[in-house]
This record gives structure tokens, C-alpha cells and sequence, in this order.
């Protein structure tokens, strides 16, 4: 459940009479390649370099820079209340410095990830950026162009609790493992040649 910013919430059931210009920002916390030390991105859908405070993952408010002039946009958002992995799909412009900066200069492998999202309401700011979802990034995706094209940046991004809940654990069915919680358990010993069998409990 969201506890989202009333002015917000507003816009967005006023949406259907006036229509809606949702404006969207992507904070990354990656690691600097030569250094190994954390390094720390803003981005957002704007052309100008700004600075706003956002809603933060404990609910509060902390102020941060973002970079404009990236063509960021956001693909795949949704908000489900089940275990559904929902990857997301951050783009941005594949010669901007900002962007440069982050797939060259820094590793964003699993790197920490927050989506924002507000809406332009009389030329403002409906409210402050309210989180939309937390991750981390599983893939990056450059898309070179041909001459004359356009490419782009994109990241993959999932939900580190769903990555978690719903990885493979080989270990838990394999035999040595199983005699490690206990000595002597051989309830695993041919899990590893048996690969799957069907067991038909009734009789036709």
C-alpha cells in the first residue's frame, strides 16, 4: 500500500477531465570502475539540470540533483500485489554525457535503483517526486544504431525482494547438502540422476 502526497493523488483522479503529463526520475547507486567507490546518479524526464527533494524508502524526504537532457523514459511500470516479477525498463539517450558516464565509467551491475514519479499540473509540479519502485539492475541493453538511426540506453531493472524470493536454490534438493543438515539423511540420494518422475496414486 501507498501513502502517496494528496496534490498528487488529486492529479491523478483529475486525469480523465484535464489528461496527465507524468514526469518521471531515476536514482541509481552504482560503483566507480577504476576506484571500486560508490557513485551516485540522477536522472529525470526534464531538459535541465534540477535539484528536488523526493520521498525517500522509510517515508522521508531527502533532497537529491538529477540530470536532465537524457531522454529518460520508463517502460513496464506497474504495481501488483502478488509475487509477480515485473522487470521494468529504464531508457535513456545513448550519446547524452550523463548516460555515458554511467554504463562506461561506472558498473551498474545489481547496482540499487529508485523510480520516481510526479505530473506537471499549471506549469508546477503537482507535488514532490513520490516513489514508485525500488530494484536493482539485472541487465543493460545498448542498442547501436545504423548511420542515420538513433540508439539508446536501456536497464533492466527488477525488484531485489522478488529476485530473492523467487530464485532457484539447487542446493536444497541435492543429496550432499541434505546430509549436512543431518548425518546419515539419505532422503536426496538420487535427486541429482532421477531429474523428475511422475507418481500416479490411483489406479485406473
Amino acid at each position: 500500500m501507498q501513502n502517496l502526497d494528496p496534490a498528487f493523488v488529486a492529479s491523478l483522479q483529475a486525469s480523465r477531465d484535464r489528461g496527465i503529463a507524468p514526469v518521471l526520475f531515476f536514482w541509481i547507486e552504482a560503483k566507480n570502475r577504476d576506484t571500486g567507490a560508490p557513485e551516485t546518479l540522477g536522472l529525470w524526464a526534464g531538459d535541465e539540470n534540477i535539484t528536488r527533494n523526493v520521498e525517500t524508502p522509510t517515508g522521508g524526504l531527502t533532497t537529491r540533483e538529477y540530470l536532465g537532457g537524457t531522454n529518460l523514459s520508463v517502460a513496464n511500470l506497474k504495481l501488483v500485489a502478488d509475487l509477480t516479477d515485473e522487470p521494468v525498463t529504464v531508457s535513456m539517450s545513448q550519446i547524452a554525457a550523463a548516460t555515458q558516464q554511467l554504463v562506461r565509467g561506472y558498473d551498474v551491475r545489481l547496482a540499487y535503483c529508485e523510480i520516481h514519479a510526479t505530473s506537471w499540473v499549471g506549469g508546477e509540479f503537482s507535488s514532490d517526486p513520490q516513489l514508485q519502485f525500488i530494484g536493482i539492475v539485472d541487465d543493460v541493453q545498448i542498442g547501436t544504431p545504423e548511420v542515420g538511426g538513433q540508439g539508446s540506453i536501456g536497464l533492466i531493472i527488477r525488484s531485489e525482494l522478488m529476485t530473492q524470493l523467487l530464485a532457484p536454490n539447487p542446493a536444497k534438493s541435492s543429496d550432499s547438502h541434505q546430509k549436512r543438515r543431518q548425518a546419515g539423511d539419505r532422503f536426496s540420494e538420487y535427486s541429482g540422476t532421477m531429474q523428475a518422475r511422475k507418481v500416479q496414486w490411483r489406479k485406473d
